[in-house]
């Protein structure tokens, strides 16, 4: 008998109160709601409408031992030196791709990026905390103030040391790399959950997108709000090298809008489901973007079809990046495994990405070609 509406969301209740280690909580819910301790097939499917995200990020099995959260060893820079790895997976005479390194955490991990130099790494998840990988030294930390809730983004000002923050807190947080211990300044003033943020390129600018769909433009000489229009959406991301453009992913729809004016200039649709991830190709001229079915490539320049699709075949897409030496390539991160996807070929070659987890996060650097991936095992694993 297949279990009630009601059911099954007492089921991702009572889940999600064990994974957030309200132990106590989730007893006493489980014996009042006489919520099963075992659920039917059915839950480890991923859910739709507003659960679907939260899933996305908690869909590592709790029942399975090996997907027990770990805490970081001791002697942190020791443990993340002996993770390096020498061995080489080849997928085509040109195109290849190595493990380097893994930085552990003690909580699931949603997002991360790379500072412009590629020695610094930051991400963030449901901890609150930003963990700060350091890759010359093979160390990492935890900032030392926080969120109040969990981070849904994390990004770095281009040429700087500085990254940001934002959080279901409604809050924008600003931090140094370097001085990993404060916030240099918080960004209020969303009312929603803030989903992601960018920023400008050349500019000092940052514009952070919430659950109600605004987006606010944010003046970081000030630190104060520039305004604000309704056009936000899961996520958003600037034109590289001249930021004439910012690209936001609203449900299963692209919007591009001129940032002189803020006016629609082109709109991808087509998607079936909601776009999990998007991202730029490093000249600014097409636009990768990812489902659960499927990814796709589409360009500026053209009236709205893509240009190349990917279907998945139930492996759970996620995350997506273009390929730091490649242009030509794309990285996408699903459950489990990592692809190296050619476009204008439509070749694909399996990466094992070493965890029991779903990429949720990628990240790569043109300065060393290093790439990141963040997962809800709860690490970043650095590749190359």
């Amino acid at each position: 008998m297949n279990p009630s509406n009601e059911e099954i969301f007492q089921m991702y209740l009572y889940d999600y109160l064990k994974k957030r280690g309200l132990f106590n909580a989730a007893e006493t819910f489980r014996r009042e709601a006489q919520v099963t301790t075992k659920p039917p097939i059915e839950f480890y499917e991923y859910p739709h409408g507003f659960l679907h995200e939260f899933w996305l990020l908690l869909h590592d099995d709790m029942y399975n031992p090996m997907l027990q959260k770990k805490p970081p060893p001791s002697n942190q820079a020791l443990n993340v030196g002996t993770s390096r790895d020498t061995t080489h997976q080849i997928y085509q005479e040109r195109y290849s791709i190595k493990f380097l390194a893994n930085f552990p955490s003690v909580d699931l991990l949603s997002s991360c990026d790379f500072s412009s130099d590629g020695k610094v790494l930051a991400s963030g998840g449901f901890g609150r905390k930003a963990l700060i990988c350091y890759l010359d030294a093979l160390d990492y930390v935890n900032t030392t103030q926080s969120h109040l809730a969990p981070i849904s983004e994390v990004r770095f000002q281009p040429d700087t040391n500085i990254f940001a923050t934002c959080s279901s807190d409604k809050i924008v947080k600003l931090w140094d790399s370097n001085i990993p211990g404060t916030v240099l300044f918080d960004l209020a003033g969303h009312n929603g959950v803030v989903k992601s943020l960018d920023f400008h390129p050349i500019e000092t600018l940052l514009c952070s997108s919430d659950s109600f769909d605004v987006i606010e433009v944010w003046d970081l000489i000030n630190c104060v709000r520039m305004k604000n229009f309704m056009a936000g959406g899961q996520q958003i991301r600037f034109q590289p090298v001249y930021g004439k453009f910012l690209a936001v992913a609203n449900r299963n729809v692209i919007t591009i809008l001129d940032i002189q004016t803020w006016k629609v200039q082109n709109r991808f649709q087509g998607h079936n489901k909601e776009i999990c991830s998007i991202c730029w190709d490093a000249k600014g001229q097409t636009i990768a973007s990812v489902t659960e079915d499927c990814a796709r490539v589409w360009s500026i320049a053209s009236a709205g079809q893509y240009l190349y699709e990917y279907q998945s075949n139930g492996k759970r897409f996620r995350s997506i990046i273009f390929h730091p030496r490649y242009p030509n390539v794309l990285l996408i991160g699903g459950y489990q495994n990592m692809e190296l996807w050619i476009p204008e070929t439509g070749q694909v070659y399996l990466i094992p990405a070493h965890t029991n987890g779903t990429i949720t996060g990628l990240a790569a650097c043109t300065q060393n070609e290093f790439i990141a991936s963040c997962s809800s095992d709860c690490t970043v694993k650095i590749w190359k």
